[in-house]
């Protein structure tokens, strides 16, 4: 009876954790979602009256690419601060002079950045 007892205790907690795990996947998986990582072939700075942003355009090396974004990321002025505006286009800039990948996310799940990452792979 023990060993009975003890097995489905085991069950439980098993179908407990796998409850968990499928209950919060979404919910991980729209906090973060990749734009793209990958070298960039321009960035260019918009500021016109209908359209105040920062353009990041990847080159044929992109992977993990969000579908409808066209290796094209958007950094909106009304979405941040001026000084995390001043930080997005220093590392970009720096990314593109360089030639190193860079790694853009969103926390929205489109093409707005939320996150922008100097790195080689993803993790």
């Amino acid at each position: 009876m023990m060993y009975f007892l003890r097995k489905m205790k085991i069950i439980m907690i098993k179908q407990l954790f796998v409850g968990a795990a499928l209950t919060l996947t979404p919910f991980m998986s729209a906090a973060i979602t990749d734009i793209g990582l990958g070298t960039l072939k321009g960035v260019k700075v918009y500021d016109y009256s209908s359209n105040r942003s920062i353009r990041l355009y990847f080159n044929n090396d992109v992977q993990y690419e969000l579908a409808g974004c066209n290796k094209t990321a958007t950094i909106t002025y009304s979405k941040h601060t001026a000084d995390k505006m001043d930080h997005f286009l220093s590392l970009a800039l720096s990314a593109y002079m360089s030639g190193k990948k860079v790694r853009l996310t969103s926390a929205s799940a489109d093409c707005e950045v939320s996150q922008i990452s100097l790195q080689d792979t993803r993790f």
